[in-house]
């Protein structure tokens, strides 16, 4: 079995904005993505399990460190100031 180094981008973010951070994220070069419903409490405060409109999702995309910072930085500018936005990365290794 052989392993690739890749990073592993986390993107928390309000629900409202799935459809746009989706087209976003492919639009940047992702060939694809998992996305999964989110709560918890932070600095925007206490995030329930009412899905409809006040929930967050976690998205992941597993890339290289390029795209992964493309994405960072393209999603920071366009919505980070008006909308509940956190990102992290982590180093990952794809088994080939």
């Amino acid at each position: 079995m052989t392993s690739q180094p890749m990073t592993l981008l986390i993107i928390i973010s309000e629900t409202v904005l799935e459809d746009i951070l989706i087209d976003e994220i492919m639009d940047l070069g992702a060939k694809g993505y998992t996305i999964t419903d989110a709560r918890g409490r932070g600095t925007h405060g206490t995030r329930a399990g009412r899905w409809t409109q006040g929930g967050n999702i976690r998205i992941e995309i597993v890339g290289n460190a390029a795209l992964c910072e493309r994405i960072v930085q393209r999603l920071q500018s366009a919505y980070e100031q008006d909308y509940g936005l956190l990102m992290y990365t982590a180093p990952v290794e794809l088994q080939n």
